[in-house]
């Protein structure tokens, strides 16, 4: 028995030592190059000269609007990071749970001509994530688009959003 361990731990030493070791042969990695065409460089979205604005009230109307537009019967209060919630709310019911934070960041592109698209929420939730992605799309105000040089040019936008479940 005594015998059988020691080989056992021989063997687990030995692919540890052999496993560990680096390769001595230098990794080469092929690189693509894109080149952009000059009118896409005057157009990069991070270099506007005037950012995008939603004409009822600015972000906060934004926010105000898509705050309306949500529907929190369709979030899953239980989802996500809060799901521990919902196993303790299970045992201990006469305890009162705290509340708990839902977030996630809205991304999406204002268009030249102000529509919004390419529309993506990404959190912790699901339900809370496709849920702000209906709001938006639901909203049919268009925004005012940026500009460079005084051309209209497509522009991302980034939005955190919040919501306090209890």
């Amino acid at each position: 028995m005594r015998f059988l361990k020691l080989s056992v731990l021989a063997v687990v030493l030995f692919l540890g030592v052999a496993c560990g070791q680096k390769s001595s042969e230098p990794k080469t990695t092929e690189e693509e190059v894109v080149y952009k065409d000059t009118d896409e460089v005057d157009k990069d979205v991070d270099k506007v000269d005037k950012e995008a604005v939603f004409p009822e009230g600015g972000i906060d109307g934004f926010r105000n609007l898509l705050t309306s537009k949500v529907d929190a019967d369709k979030i899953d209060e239980y989802e996500g990071a809060g799901r521990s919630r919902k196993w303790i709310f299970r045992i201990f019911r006469k305890k009162p749970i705290s509340k708990a934070t839902i977030s996630s960041v809205l991304t999406f592109t204002v268009e030249p001509d102000g529509t919004i698209s390419d529309i993506s929420a990404k959190g912790e939730s699901q339900s809370f994530n496709e849920e702000i992605e209906r709001a938006v799309k639901s909203i049919q105000t268009k925004w005012i688009p940026a500009e460079v040089k005084g051309e209209k040019v497509r522009s991302k936008y980034y939005v955190p959003v919040k919501i306090m479940v209890e």
